[in-house]
């Protein structure tokens, strides 16, 4: 019952949109070269001169003329990582990305990403729609109500023309992203036919776990919270906001209700006497302070992102959630779950999704998405690992999963088979449903990390995991080029020859996945 139970919470969030994984299969192609390429600049004009002295591997005619940057960053080893995005005509290719690598020696040692030289074939047939009738398309499928559209959200409902190879043929489209909270929480990406304003691929990004939700948290263990102190003529009133850290943590509810972020959550003494809301409150905290710990990240997008949750959304919800922009909690309904902010692994998994959004963005959808969740799962872990280590464990969820079964959980890292999910790629599972079995599949993955963890231990692979979302991994990489991603990190970090990237290849290959 209850893997049936977390399937059918995820399907009414994911709501009924599904697409043929045919038409958007090619988006999970991704390639990995690995070697000295020589030293060049470390721009667009550098890598314009690689690609032209490596034609014969890349196929590239000229890299200023067929990519855009879109970031360039310099890691904690020195090594510059430069994010291109494939465009033909000035129009971007989507999920066609390549990340060129430097070393501190100012060399390009590795390539890695999706490009097509077939892309550059396009030519525009006929008059494309406008963007407002292609917006007017993406909203006329979705049931949302207006006035809960997210106005944090970037570029929300604005269509955006893209290249989309959509059965073995690139057709101009264009991205609407729909980010809104009612009737049901949405983060839609939809693709309309720039020509024809058909729909060609859609899915639902919202990002969630059927799992659980300070004074004293769910589980009656007392905290001690950061709260904004705010004295007025009419007296004085205790806010959860915390302004301690490098990004501002606020903590609001929803009133089960359905808006989002709802009312501030204030007491009139420093004791907040909201279960829900003290342990939503206090481990963002230890989210922030684990990022901040062992990667020097500041937030959710690394620049100082202000952390917002609300719980108490809506009644007896038996799911949290990352929407795009902030986390929701459900309180659970006592016998599938409690308040689901009561498992630290839980938020751990959610503000992940969040930090995925700002660097890998992997797209939410068969392999990908499975990726997506399976990383979101491993930091779920490794936050627990840093922060509870005495109850260190492999479950997802254990904390606010069935309250009245014991030892019962979402998920089991170490045996994924436990709660129904494959463990190898024999046992993928090829649906429509969730996306393309996002959560179920992501055991594969789930297991990969087992296997790896074991091996060296959890301060070695999150920096290796970590490494591989931020610097490696595109919207595109699927489950082979993840093991790719992994090893170049676990290379990077600890050499080629080392147990490290042994423990990567090793595992993957258990697991089915070359």
């Amino acid at each position: 019952m209850k893997k049936i139970l977390a399937l059918v919470t995820s399907a009414v969030i994911i709501s009924s949109f599904f697409v043929n994984s045919s038409a958007q299969a090619k988006v999970n192609d991704h390639d990995f070269k690995v070697e000295k390429f020589g030293k060049y600049a470390p721009n667009i004009k550098g890598v314009n001169e690689m690609f032209k002295d490596n034609k014969e591997k890349f196929k590239i005619k000229n890299a200023e003329e067929e990519f855009t940057t879109k970031t360039s960053k310099t890691d904690s080893l020195g090594y510059t990582h430069l994010k291109l995005q494939q465009t033909v005509k000035g129009i971007p290719v989507f999920g066609h990305e390549y990340i060129v690598h430097f070393n501190d020696n100012g060399e390009v040692y590795s390539v890695n990403g999706n490009y097509s030289p077939k892309a550059r074939e396009f030519k525009k047939s006929h008059e494309y729609i406008t963007p407002g009738e292609a917006e007017n398309k993406a909203f006329g499928i979705i049931d949302y109500d207006p006035s809960s559209l997210d106005e944090d959200f970037p570029n929300n409902g604005k269509a955006k023309l893209y290249l989309y190879d959509f059965n073995n043929e690139y057709i101009p489209v264009y991205l609407v992203q729909i980010n809104y909270l009612l009737p049901t929480p949405g983060n839609w990406s939809i693709f309309v036919n720039a020509y024809t304003g058909e729909i060609v691929n859609k899915y639902n990004k919202f990002a969630n776990v059927a799992a659980t939700g300070s004074g004293k948290g769910v589980l009656g263990d007392t905290k001690t919270l950061n709260l904004d102190k705010v004295s007025t003529t009419k007296g004085t009133s205790y806010n959860l906001t915390d302004l301690t850290r490098g990004a501002v943590i606020s903590t609001y509810t929803s009133n089960y209700g359905t808006r989002t972020p709802g009312t501030l959550i204030s007491s009139t003494t420093s004791t907040i006497n909201d279960p829900a809301a003290v342990d939503a409150h206090y481990y963002a905290g230890v989210v922030y302070d684990y990022y901040k710990a062992k990667f020097n990240r500041n937030s959710i997008n690394g620049a100082g992102l202000a952390i917002k949750s609300s719980v108490h959304y809506s009644r007896n919800y038996v799911n949290a959630g990352w929407t795009g922009t902030q986390m929701i909690y459900g309180d659970g309904d006592g016998v599938n779950s409690v308040a689901l902010s009561g498992g630290l692994d839980v938020i751990a998994h959610e503000i992940t999704h969040g930090v995925d959004q700002y660097e890998a963005d992997l797209v939410y959808q068969n392999q990908s998405g499975a990726l997506n969740e399976s990383m979101s799962d491993a930091f779920g872990v490794f936050v627990e690992y840093y922060a509870q280590n005495s109850k260190f464990d492999w479950l997802m969820g254990e904390d606010i999963w069935t309250p009245k079964v014991a030892n019962d959980a979402l998920r089991d890292i170490s045996d994924p088979t436990k709660y129904g999910d494959p463990a190898h790629m024999n046992n993928y599972v090829n649906t429509t449903q969730d996306n393309g079995g996002v959560h179920t599949n992501s055991g594969i993955p789930n297991k990969a990390c087992y296997l790896i963890t074991s091996n060296i231990g959890v301060e070695k692979a999150e920096q290796i995991y970590y490494r591989a979302l931020t610097q490696y991994m595109t919207a595109s990489t699927n489950f082979s080029a993840a093991r790719a991603c992994l090893a170049q990190a676990a290379t990077d970090l600890y050499g080629s020859g080392s147990t490290e990237v042994a423990a990567v290849h090793n595992a993957f290959s258990s697991v089915g996945v070359n």
